[in-house]
């Protein structure tokens, strides 16, 4: 061959490889995913996803509270991913004001959310749309300090009655009780408020998600018993409880489930010590305790502007799966941050790596969750609920009047947000 007609079939080869590329079928994701959970969701993506299905994926990661911002200025520029990872309680805001897209076009779309499990999903839906797809979950129970109780003599609780004792015997003894849901940090109070509600079978929204329930007789029965919960017998507010449960000052916290692998992490020399159950009921009128909790997590989306939904939608399909959840838990715990999660795939549980005396108290928290009514504005509205809870606990409000002005303040926001977004909301017709 001479020099010419090799340079001739170099170059061809080159071409060939250029158009190859730009015509290459390929999305970009956008996650919170890094260092040690992200080198595993990259390897999965390829082995698992890229592999059979020959889509390539661009993986960026993003850190989670910058997320919505860069989401944002990216899809105004024109710039934006295919698919991008958000806390739950910021995708309806979003969807509705059309940066998401409805999955619900998807022609199989029944078939995929068939193998989530539902109540995760009411977050991520507006009326007849749904903007995401739920994937890490979390909800709260409790963790004892077993070994301090026994000495201590006293009882795990069963009910918030029952918590009440145990707190108060706890502070008697110096030791604290701690109270925590880990979420969005204007809204703490609200997220643990959210229980209480859901165990008097009501919500903090109406139906419709037009105005606030926090004047509903359920609703002020259980602010009454939340912020008597600190007021009169003692739950901490805030508490470093990581090191406090460890050394015993707190030997009782309801939190999310999460802390189970911080405590494995952290407190080694404690394994054995400590257990976990469910979170504190409300006795129903048929005598049984509800235990109904709340649940908050991140979720995936396609942003609307996407130029590939159809591989988009093979993506989320996968991201959906039992294939993924169950190889995505096992990699992380089996990676060297020992991370446990926890997903909406039905029957997740069964094939995580979880420890099998606690797995009945983990499956039946799974399946008591709820996650509140989408509203739109309900991200500001919930800050009300904090507001009322301090005048309560830091100013000696009265605990009716505090969160019946929550209620009304919580409907105009709610009302200004619905007359904002009314040329969004209009497509939205029937409620699911």
């Amino acid at each position: 061959m001479s020099k010419i007609s090799g340079r001739i079939l170099i170059l061809f080869c080159l071409i060939l490889l250029l158009t190859v590329n730009l015509f290459a079928e390929k999305i970009t994701v956008w996650t919170w995913y890094d260092g040690g959970l992200g080198t595993v969701f990259r390897d999965l993506v390829q082995k698992e996803f890229v592999a059979k299905t020959g889509i390539e994926v661009e993986i960026l990661s993003v850190p989670i509270p910058d997320m919505v911002n860069k989401l944002l200025l990216a899809y105004l520029g024109g710039d934006a991913p295919d698919i991008v990872e958000l806390y739950t309680n910021q995708v309806v805001e979003l969807g509705v004001r059309g940066a998401l897209m409805d999955l619900s076009v998807f022609p199989d779309f029944d078939k995929t959310v068939d193998g989530l499990y539902p109540n995760y999903l009411k977050q991520l839906s507006y009326k007849n749309a749904t903007f995401a797809f739920p994937c890490e979950i979390a909800w709260p129970w409790t963790y004892v300090r077993k070994d301090l109780f026994q000495e201590y003599g006293l009882d795990i609780p069963n009910t918030w009655d029952e918590l009440k004792v145990v707190s108060t015997k706890l502070k008697a003894r110096g030791l604290g009780t701690y109270y925590d849901h880990t979420g969005d940090a204007s809204t703490v109070l609200a997220s643990k408020f959210l229980a209480l509600v859901y165990q008097r079978k009501t919500d903090i929204y109406t139906p419709d998600g037009t105005a606030s329930n926090l004047d509903a007789p359920e609703v002020v029965d259980a602010f009454n018993l939340f912020t008597s919960l600190y007021t009169d017998h003692g739950l901490l507010v805030e508490d470093p409880i990581i090191t406090t449960f460890a050394n015993g000052d707190t030997p009782l916290g309801i939190m999310q489930a999460w802390y189970y692998y911080a405590f494995e992490n952290a407190a080694p020399h404690l394994a054995g010590k400590w257990t976990v159950a469910e979170i504190p009921g409300t006795i129903d009128s048929s005598g049984t305790i509800d235990r109904s909790s709340n649940s908050n997590g991140l979720s995936w989306s396609i942003v609307e502007s996407t130029k590939k939904p159809d591989l988009a939608w093979e993506f989320m399909k996968w991201l959906a799966s039992p294939s993924f959840t169950e190889n995505f838990s096992r990699g992380i715990f089996e990676s060297s941050d020992k991370v446990r999660i926890y997903c909406a795939t039905k029957g997740f549980l069964d094939n995580a790596p979880f420890p099998e005396d606690h797995l009945e108290v983990a499956q039946n928290a799974l399946l008591n969750c709820r996650q509140p009514t989408a509203v739109v504005g309900g991200y500001v509205a919930d800050r009300y609920i904090d507001f009322a809870f301090y005048k309560v606990y830091l100013e000696g409000a009265d605990p009716k009047e505090a969160i019946l002005q929550a209620a009304k303040d919580s409907t105009d926001e709610i009302q200004r947000k619905l007359r904002e977004f009314a040329r969004f909301i209009s497509k939205f017709q029937q409620i699911k």
